[in-house]
């Protein structure tokens, strides 16, 4: 633990930068990786229920007079 603490209290300005840095990227996958399964889920419920998937408009269509 001693070691965590040394080496934490030597980085500098940019070990700092590159800490912040690695979090944001690591972030971002999470969230790209988040939507793409939402993504997913919905494309599937939409061939479930019969509509074309590549059709973002289908929902709206159906009330349409």
């Amino acid at each position: 633990m001693d070691r965590v603490v040394e080496m934490v209290s030597e980085m500098g300005f940019w070990g700092w930068i590159a800490v912040i840095a690695v979090a944001a990227i690591a972030g971002q996958t999470v969230i790209v990786i988040k939507k793409m399964g939402i993504k997913h889920s919905e494309r599937m419920a939409k061939i479930a229920n019969g509509m074309d998937p590549g059709d973002e408009n289908a929902a709206y269509k159906k009330d349409e007079i």
